[in-house]
């Protein structure tokens, strides 16, 4: 199977440079599209790159520092590079043919989603590193969500909204991160069974649900007022309207997100793997990550907002990696994440930039939001529950191979 992803990798990559060359060639073509602004990088950087990593993809027997060079080269370039240029072309053929807009853009997306896999099969399953594993998934979510907000297809309201709020994206990224999960030696398993163990609980687990809806809830219509019971109690919702905007956004942070923190917690769960701490370091360092992610938001809104958003997310992912975990069940935290986004976004101007004035009810918000999924992730981490979430960590682990490097 590596040496037919290897076949179609070297395919993608003659076919990516005939396609900036070709645009290199057509002025009239180039300034439609985003490289309109970026003619110097077409001439002098990007061909160039790619010639070169497909030189390296044909040299078979490279010796190993030249591997290592060739693999974090495409790493860092080829999924902007080469699925940037897939969209590229499907704007290009959708303006030329605007009459076959939807179907264009059908088979362009379609294919798409599996473009990047022969590179995650021959070329991103081989980093055996914990550190560079880290960036790599980090990389390849920002990369594949960068190309998919270069597509646009004239006229076509639907496809816009998938391709612009990143759902095409997360989708893309869920079945790259089912490959690389694979190529790294892991079963990728959406929705674990449960394991009844004599350590497990069902009303454990009932009262990780139920929080999960007050949580949800909480964050939706709650927090108002200056004082703790108002802030606690006093629940007011704006008005509400669907729009295929507001579910495309929270379904991209849902399955997107999620799919990112399973990731990382594989990584993590291994490379702990020999401490008695492996669990609660995995659950706390997942969150740290999933929380310094929202920093992404910084210039989109000011930092005060940011800063206070990266602490909420940080006090909602110690409470997601706990769910699944204990549950196992990856579709259940991408279904939390899911309405927790959707009931703000339902909301006028619940996809707008955040505030902070630095108020008593604010700083109180922000304070129980990190407070209390604290103490849950402390009750958690003990007795018969963590031994849970230390029993469902191998069954996730497994099978795994050995290759793992420090």
């Amino acid at each position: 199977m590596k040496e037919k992803a290897r076949y179609a990798l070297i395919a993608e990559l003659v076919l990516s440079i005939i396609f900036y060359i070709f645009l290199y060639l057509n002025p009239g073509l180039r300034h439609q599209l985003w490289v309109q602004h970026n003619e110097v990088f077409l001439l002098i950087f990007f061909s160039p790159v790619l010639v070169l990593m497909l030189l390296l993809v044909l040299w078979q027997r490279k010796p190993p520092k030249v591997n290592t060079f060739n693999r974090w080269l495409m790493i860092i370039f080829w999924p902007l590079l080469s699925l940037g240029g897939w969209i590229e072309l499907m704007n290009a053929v959708a303006k030329t043919w605007p009459q076959m807009g939807i179907l264009v853009a059908s088979v362009f997306l379609l294919i798409g989603l599996v473009w990047l896999v022969p590179f995650i099969i021959a070329i991103a399953g081989d980093v055996n590193w914990i550190i560079p594993r880290i960036i790599l998934v980090f990389l390849m979510m920002e990369n594949v969500m960068e190309a998919s907000t270069l597509g646009h297809i004239p006229g076509n309201k639907f496809f816009n909204t998938i391709i612009s709020t990143g759902l095409w994206a997360a989708v893309a990224y869920i079945i790259l991160g089912c490959f690389l999960a694979q190529g790294w030696g892991y079963s990728f398993n959406f929705n674990l069974k449960f394991h009844r163990s004599i350590n497990f609980s069902n009303s454990v687990l009932v009262f990780l649900i139920a929080f999960g809806i007050v949580d949800i809830l909480w964050n939706a219509f709650g927090g108002q007022g200056n004082n703790l019971f108002s802030i606690l109690f006093s629940y007011h919702a704006d008005p509400m309207k669907f729009t295929l905007n507001s579910f495309s956004e929270a379904a991209e942070a849902g399955l997107m997100e999620e799919m990112n923190r399973y990731l990382m917690i594989i990584i993590l769960l291994y490379a702990l793997r020999k401490s008695k701490w492996q669990v609660p370091i995995t659950i706390f360092i997942s969150a740290l990550f999933f929380g310094l992610l929202h920093f992404d938001n910084l210039g989109w809104q000011k930092l005060a907002p940011t800063v206070a958003q990266v602490t909420f997310a940080f006090g909602i992912g110690l409470f997601f990696a706990i769910v699944y975990l204990y549950t196992g069940k990856l579709w259940l935290t991408m279904l939390m994440h899911f309405f927790m986004d959707f009931l703000i976004f339902l909301q006028e101007n619940g996809d707008q930039p955040g505030t902070w004035n630095g108020s008593t009810g604010e700083w109180l918000v922000a304070i129980i939001s990190v407070v209390v999924p604290v103490c849950i992730y402390l009750w958690m981490i003990t007795g018969k529950r963590k031994l849970v979430m230390q029993e469902n960590s191998r069954r996730i682990l497994q099978p795994v191979t050995n290759n793992l490097m420090y």
